[in-house]
């Protein structure tokens, strides 16, 4: 294994930590040294990865590890990412369902004159409804990334 891959591993793990960021720097600080010191002592690469398992798995041992400082994750998160889907099928469905609404065209003109498209018919957007959906969306975003990543409760 050369350096690039040893260093996508770590991304890797790296990424699925479930702590926050000054606390990683040192997760990550500790595993590089000791990835070090298991080559020091004649180990090699592919021994050393299989000691520690694949990057989910290291990741989710190291987390457990440090259960104090571990995120949370609530499951009011699926309700906000629900609405936000929600919002967005509805909002479709709306705009689908009046696009076809259309009563008549009419064309007014000719080769020797301007020519007029009048389109009698529902409106094509409510711009309330679009404006509600919207913002249910962004709200349900918003909640789902904020609510998959709380601090740990206190103990005491």
């Amino acid at each position: 294994m050369n350096e690039k891959q040893l260093a996508r591993y770590l991304c890797a793990v790296r990424q699925r930590l479930a702590l926050p960021k000054d606390m990683k720097d040192r997760v990550m600080d500790d595993l590089r040294s000791s990835i070090n010191e298991r080559r020091e002592a004649g180990q090699t690469d592919e021994e050393i990865l299989a000691a520690l398992g694949s990057a989910k798995q290291a990741a989710a041992e190291l987390t457990a590890q440090l259960p104090d400082y571990a995120f949370r994750k609530s499951p009011w998160r699926f309700v906000c990412l629900g609405a936000a889907v929600l919002a967005l099928l509805l909002g479709l469905l709306k705009t689908v369902t009046n696009l076809r609404g259309f009563a008549s065209v009419g064309v007014i003109g000719g080769a020797d004159g301007p020519t007029a498209i009048f389109i009698a018919g529902p409106q094509i957007f409510d711009w309330a409804d679009v404006i509600a959906a919207g913002v249910v969306l962004v709200l349900g975003l918003a909640g789902y990334f904020i609510l998959r990543r709380l601090p740990p409760k206190k103990n005491g």
